[in-house]
């Protein structure tokens, strides 16, 4: 077991791989040869052509698939909130006064 010092600690030791058996020139000739290969085809028609990917937003979709977070933003979005959760730390004070007083007061 080790004893921590706070002065003159060890280093954790550096990950130093050098992998044997890459070659990345090989790896870059391998990715054009896969994308003429691809590009050949769909001139001739053999795959479908690529249809763009329709990205969506996170925060919006996440949202939108969840049930209490859809109520709480239409909340938002209308201005409505209750006196509660405008004013809900403010009570919490005011009663805790409130009790340490009334105990105060009968000690």
């Amino acid at each position: 077991m080790g004893v921590f010092f706070f002065y003159h600690n060890r280093k954790p030791r550096k990950f130093n791989y050098t992998p044997i058996l890459y070659n990345p020139e090989e790896e870059e000739r391998q990715k054009n040869l896969q994308d003429r290969i691809l590009r050949v085809k769909r001139e001739m028609r053999v795959l479908p052509e690529e249809k763009p990917i329709e990205r969506k937003d996170f925060k919006t979709e996440f949202i939108s698939q969840t049930h209490h977070l859809k109520k709480r933003k239409d909340r938002q979005s209308s201005g409505k909130s209750t006196f509660f959760t405008n004013n809900g730390l403010l009570i919490i004070i005011l009663v805790i006064l409130f009790v340490l007083f009334v105990f105060w007061l009968l000690r």
